[in-house]
């Protein structure tokens, strides 16, 4: 019998266990709250507490003096869903299937700590900060609650579909108090990950290190967690364990997920509680797949069926027993470039990495791993191989599931930063150490793109796909680059051959839609192919909101609201949350004088983000219409605040004036119309006297 029939009959026979609620006898009398924070991306040595001197960590730091911190904590993957997988399930990545962050899935028969806990009796509820641990991913079975809604607003430093640590803690803190004791609580940030964009005053203070302002700004936002738990009195068991580290520009990478280096697999563990001795550390090699089986432990609750990870509570108290060996992997650059994947084992002070060409390191005396040993002890690194391949035997990672819902975490994956590309053929396998020199041009090009200069993304692209030509992200910005040089016909055969080359990734259809698009305002035979690619895009994935806006604005080309109206409610039905589209239906709805419509549109659009222009702007409108004056000066001034224009003022100030009688409103709003007037406006001089008339 395989290992993956022997855990799924586990889980069969586990869950008739659950189901008879056995486990519930097991539990302490008076059960322990436990609070799980993961901390995305951020490097060990970057706190305090493990000799980041230049980082404020002052929470984090104090809970490691307040309980025990793991010196050599490891990561599996230098990826966010496998390794979150892991804390979990206690079992390695080729155990719980979940080998990257996009196309992958939880097994639904593998057991998980937070059911456990479920059935234990504990309430249960997550709250996370990015797309990339969205439900789809298979980790919320067992939560009551799995907050996921990662567009709260509009910090514009944010990227789409992420939310900072403070907006997490906002969320958190309403549903605090409804939490009934024992509960299982876990916070995810994701802050420190790229682009590193702290807000003031960490910005500010960390001018030349953002990533470091990302991990203080963190820190401040966990403290807020720890003083209400502290001010209720909760007693609680509390780990936090990051889910891997981030390259920093060592060895080439400047983020995660192509190389297995300490610089992203060695993270942060630190966890405190009763009976757990203050001031405490643990030197020897533990991992996240040790931390489930721990807090079940620590709660004397049966252990997961066939777990990989072990319980480190002798550790927690002083016992030194030997280490096992931590196996590592990242397919990240298989599936994204066509690179070949890694793998790696620690074993003692010893760590190999199994590649095209392999290596060898030290780690107590060589922790940057710049010394390969290879050559030099070519028997021990002979001994760690053939260990590696025994446990990884048969092995094989099958392709990223290509269904919808993996196209739309594809496609949310891409907005955080990371590559969307399909796998490559195996031919073309390089060395990520040799990949790693490429990643500059297409980071070259993609700035390009972004700075608006898509002519400079030419070069280096060229120069990318001549060495790579299955580098899917490298062909995909190519066509971008083409299409934003107006060169439509050779964007669409860019695009045709990507769609070729990886037929069902969705973004490479929305693209050939895109390309079309340009066309299609008087070629029919352009609108037809660009509704096609649009759609076939969609059958891809059924989620993606800009592919809807897109088909309704080819709609729109041709005078046919009706059809971009179906289009955008379709999104609607798809269970698609996207401000831009609610207040495209809005003002679709206001056009109809469906003001029932527009109005419920436009307030949904302000659920999801509440500086939406557009949507201020429509709800305005439609209490002008209804006679509700202050309502409409209300909205138009916080319009007006997300986008200062002369004529929103002017508007306010009309207001406020004459249905208001508001004189000192108005005149403050014609003064700001003033200051917002561009240079020669014939407007100003009226504007003026008025001010000065109302001054009087």
């Amino acid at each position: 019998m395989s290992r993956r029939t022997l855990l799924i009959s586990i889980a069969a026979i586990s869950m008739t266990v659950l189901t008879l609620g056995a486990w519930r006898f097991f539990r302490q009398p008076e059960a322990i709250n436990v609070v799980l924070i993961t901390l995305d991306t951020t490097r060990a040595d970057h706190l305090g507490c493990y000799g980041g001197a230049r980082t404020e960590t002052p929470h984090l730091d104090a809970l490691a003096r307040n309980g025990v911190r793991f010196e050599q904590a490891l990561s599996p993957a230098p990826l966010t869903l496998p390794a979150h997988a892991s804390l979990l399930t206690g079992l390695v990545p080729r155990h719980h299937g979940v080998r990257d962050n996009s196309g992958f899935k939880l097994d639904p028969t593998i057991p998980v700590l937070t059911e456990r806990l479920s059935v234990a009796g504990y309430s249960t509820a997550a709250f996370v900060s990015a797309a990339v641990l969205d439900r789809d991913g298979g980790l919320a079975r067992g939560f009551a609650t799995y907050d996921d809604i990662v567009r709260v607003g509009d910090r514009r430093a944010f990227d789409y579909q992420e939310r900072g640590a403070s907006q997490t803690v906002d969320a958190l803190l309403k549903h605090l108090g409804t939490l009934k004791p024992p509960f299982f609580l876990w916070v995810h940030f994701y802050d420190p990950h790229l682009p590193y964009v702290p807000p003031e005053p960490y910005a500010s203070r960390f001018k030349d290190r953002p990533y470091d302002g990302e991990i203080a700004f963190m820190d401040a936002q966990i403290g807020r967690i720890l003083d209400v738990l502290k001010q209720k009195g909760t007693t609680v068991y509390l780990a936090v364990a990051g889910d891997h580290g981030e390259s920093l520009g060592e060895h080439g990478e400047a983020g995660h997920g192509v190389f297995l280096y300490q610089a992203t697999q060695h993270v942060p563990l630190i966890i405190t509680g009763p009976g757990i001795p203050p001031g405490t550390t643990a030197a020897s090699n533990v991992g996240l797949i040790d931390v489930a089986p721990t807090i079940l432990d620590l709660l004397r609750l049966p252990p997961l069926p066939d777990a990989d990870g072990r319980s480190l509570v002798p550790l927690l108290h002083g016992a030194r027993p030997s280490a096992p060996d931590y196996e590592m992997e990242t397919f990240y650059p298989e599936f994204s470039y066509g690179w070949a994947p890694l793998r790696a084992l620690t074993a003692g002070p010893y760590k190999y990495i199994a590649a095209p060409r392999p290596e060898l390191y030290e780690l107590p005396t060589d922790p940057r791993e710049i010394n390969d040993l290879m050559r030099k002890n070519a028997k021990r690194a002979a001994e760690l191989s053939r260990t590696l391949a025994e446990l990884t035997r048969g092995d094989t990672a099958v392709d990223p599931d290509e269904d919808a819902a993996s196209n739309e975490r594809r496609e949310k994956l891409s907005s955080l930063g990371y590559a969307s590309g399909s796998k490559a053929p195996q031919s073309e396998a390089l060395d990520p150490k040799d990949g790693i020199k490429l990643l500059p041009d297409l980071d070259a090009a993609r700035r390009a793109l972004q700075l608006g200069d898509p002519k400079d993304a030419l070069a280096p692209l060229a120069r990318l796909i001549a060495v790579n030509p299955g580098n899917v992200p490298a062909r995909l910005a190519l066509g971008q680059a083409q299409l934003a040089l107006g060169r439509t016909d050779e964007a669409v055969g860019t695009f045709r051959a990507v769609a070729t080359l990886a037929p069902k990734n969705a973004l490479a259809w929305f693209d050939l839609g895109n390309a079309w698009a340009g066309k299609a305002v008087k070629d029919d035979k352009a609108f037809t192919e660009a509704k096609r690619a649009y759609e076939h895009a969609l059958t891809l994935n059924p989620r993606h909101a800009d592919t809807y806006l897109n088909l309704a604005a080819l709609y729109a080309t041709r005078n046919d609201p009706a059809q971009a109206q179906q289009t955008l409610l379709r999104a609607r039905t798809a269970s698609v949350s996207d401000p831009t589209i609610e207040t495209d239906l809005g003002l679709l709805d206001l056009a109809r004088k469906n003001t029932a419509g527009a109005r419920d549109a436009f307030t949904r659009a302000l659920a999801l983000n509440p500086r939406q222009s557009e949507a201020l702007l429509g709800l305005g409108q439609l209490a002008y219409d209804a006679g509700d004056f202050a309502a409409a000066a209300a909205y138009y001034d916080r319009a007006l605040a997300v986008r200062p224009e002369a004529r929103l003022a002017k508007t306010i100030g009309a207001i406020r004036l004459y249905q208001l009688n508001d004189r000192p409103g108005a005149r403050a709003a014609f003064a700001r119309a003033i200051a917002l007037s561009p240079p020669g406006d014939p407007d100003v001089p009226d504007l003026r006297a008025l001010v000065d008339e109302l001054q009087r």
